[in-house]
């Protein structure tokens, strides 16, 4: 006769090596495609608030001034800037930031896993 709790662990222990199967079989696109988003948010927003705060420190002359036309281009362009930055230098600003939600997310999934598998053995008892 298996015990109740021998059963519990065994199914806990069944479910997480499902996980980790499954985590396994997860396409690197995926992850990729993650990293890539959260380097273009967090670096870009970096980037994007350092020139605006040095286009900030430019003064208006008299002779060189666009007026409202060239603020809007230089809004644009900075924009434009800032995403191209992000896109081939924001990896050690959007790295660290990853691996620590990737890392978190991770251990939710295991946690809804295990509390998942707890109910369903729970339920077999």
């Amino acid at each position: 006769m298996v015990s109740p709790i021998s059963s519990g662990i065994s199914n806990n222990i069944a479910a997480s090596t499902q996980l980790q199967q499954t985590q396994q079989t997860v396409p690197d696109e995926k992850a990729l495609e993650e990293k890539q988003a959260f380097q273009k948010f967090a670096a870009g927003t970096f980037y994007q608030t350092m020139i605006k705060s040095l286009r900030s420190t430019e003064r208006e002359t008299k002779y060189f001034n666009g007026g409202r036309a060239e603020k809007i281009f230089q809004g644009e362009f900075d924009q434009r800037i800032a995403s191209s930055m992000a896109e081939e230098h924001g990896s050690p600003f959007a790295g660290p930031l990853f691996d620590q939600y990737s890392a978190i997310r991770n251990r939710e999934s295991m946690l809804a896993a295990a509390a998942q598998s707890t109910s369903t053995s729970g339920a077999n008892l």
